[in-house]
């Protein structure tokens, strides 16, 4: 997740237009949802800049992260750090339309101990792509870090100086991969990545100090090698908003990409007798903060299914809520992708405070999705009582911006968010054939042959005018409608 939530996230350091005769589409409501695991789930690709499937249709990814298989610090020993993952969040997910999850996994559980590799860790998230699968959903696997690993939290009975205070445990490296070298562990205002035991570890592991960078390059690999012929997995995100170390933002991009090269190596070597994966990858931590930030060098990621992934938090969480804009964070991220030749898609974006009061900043985010024809991944599905986030400030009622409300400490299961969840839910084209023209709130168009998938929520059946659309078939499912049908050329719909 972004920084420490909240305004403090850190001072670092310092188509063509298509004309045809409109069909009204009038067909009778099917009084039974349909199992959501009828939505097809070909492997993806990228082709010419933009994330397909090998039927050659354009996917839009969206969806929301899950946390519920990370392995998180145990700050507080009476309250769970995680929730359970269970069939019916996937159940959940699909009943919004949802057609991915970005899956966080933990280097910590994936190799406890140095060289070990957990395969009762992997069937965990094998049971998870298995049953998002079933759901019509992709899994995009996150190898999650929050300000670097568990063991980075203030040992009790530590004082720290005013006016810092003691940093709390997070998620990512093992304990024996964290090279703090002594450094303090205290932060600023509690923000973590302040911390400069953070700092110093990051920078041992782009410096690979006792070889542990190999160590998470070599788990890469054997994660890969179990999923190399897995189509449900969409691709592997090389590690969550890396923190720059040390090191000035120019040089922090070029070692960030240094890494980044050699899990790419390493991931496609492993997936010899399978076929290649999208690989996800982020700039460091400063632009979930402010935006914007100094990028790898291109040189270090060549591979031709890479695809940019910034955390676009703007006009929500980083430091300035106003600047850049959400318009201006799309630009910004746009410029970016294209420096790389990559598609776009945002692996993390939220709001955190009142549902209601920011629904119309959601809708506005989503109107920026449609406008430039690319996915993302909802900052989150649910949180724990003794999730890191909740837990930092002493403060476990603290809303998190999930989709999924729990009561804390009870744990008690409130149910879906409305004010959230109704954005989130919109009808959108979850795969078009060919290019993407136009998407927006009232419809979609483009040009392409193949099957046409699209998602419409509610329980009254959508009103649509269609062209270009043969075998056309509007499903209740559950939540909402799934909409089906042959293209074979210019096509669009529109909703009234």
């Amino acid at each position: 997740m972004s920084w420490s939530r909240g305004r403090a996230l850190l001072r670092i350091v310092a188509a063509p237009v298509l004309v045809a005769a409109t069909v009204a589409l009038q067909m009778p409501a099917q009084a039974a949802a349909t199992p959501a695991s009828d939505w097809t789930l070909p492997r993806v690709t990228v082709t010419d800049g933009t994330i397909t499937d090998v039927t050659g249709r354009t996917v839009l990814l969206r969806g929301a992260n899950v946390n519920q298989l990370n392995d998180y610090a145990q700050n507080d020993p009476s309250l769970p750090a995680t929730a359970p993952l269970e069939r019916a969040d996937f159940t959940r997910m699909a009943s919004l339309g949802f057609n991915v999850a970005r899956l966080t996994v933990a280097w910590s559980a994936l190799e406890p101990t140095p060289g070990a590799f957990d395969e009762a860790y992997v069937a965990r998230i094998r049971e998870a792509v298995r049953e998002a699968a079933d759901h019509g959903i992709y899994t995009v696997l996150d190898m999650h870090q929050d300000a670097w690993g568990k063991a980075v939290g203030t040992p009790e009975g530590v004082a720290c100086p005013s006016p810092l205070k003691p940093g709390v445990g997070w998620d990512g490296a093992p304990a024996w991969a964290t090279l703090t070298d002594g450094w303090s562990t205290c932060t600023l205002g509690g923000i973590r990545e302040t911390s400069p035991a953070v700092a110093r570890s990051f920078q041992n592991f782009y410096d690979d100090a006792k070889g542990i960078q190999g160590h998470l390059v070599n788990t890469w690999a054997r994660l890969a090698a179990r999923f190399a012929d897995e189509p449900a997995v969409a691709g592997y995100d090389l590690l969550n908003e890396p923190n720059p170390g040390l090191r000035d933002p120019v040089t922090a991009a070029d070692q960030i990409g240094r890494y980044y090269q050699r899990a790419i190596a390493a991931i496609r070597q492993a997936e010899q007798g399978g076929f290649p994966h999208l690989v996800f990858f982020e700039p460091s931590a400063i632009w979930s903060a402010f935006g914007v930030d100094a990028l790898p060098p291109p040189r270090y990621l060549d591979d031709p299914l890479v695809v940019f992934s910034p955390h676009l938090y703007s006009g929500s969480i980083n430091v300035s809520s106003d600047i850049p804009s959400i318009e201006d964070g799309f630009r910004l991220a746009l410029d970016g992708a294209a420096r790389y030749g990559a598609p776009l898609w945002t692996g993390e974006w939220g709001w955190f405070g009142d549902p209601s009061a920011d629904a119309d900043q959601v809708d506005r985010f989503v109107d920026a999705m449609n406008k430039h024809r690319i996915g993302g991944a909802w900052w989150s599905w649910t949180q724990a009582c003794g999730d890191p986030h909740a837990v930092r400030d002493g403060n476990t009622h603290k809303p998190q911006g999930n989709l999924n409300k729990i009561d804390c400490p009870s744990g008690l299961q409130l149910g879906l968010v409305d004010g959230f969840a109704r954005p989130l839910s919109r009808a959108y084209p979850r795969a078009a054939p060919g290019a993407l023209a136009e998407v927006t709130s009232n419809g979609f168009a483009g040009t392409g042959t193949g099957r046409l998938e699209a998602w419409y929520p509610g329980t009254e059946q959508p009103d649509l005018d269609t062209s270009g659309v043969a075998d056309l078939d509007l499903t209740r499912v559950d939540g909402g409608w799934r909409l089906t049908g042959n293209t074979t050329g210019a096509y669009r719909v529109t909703q009234h």
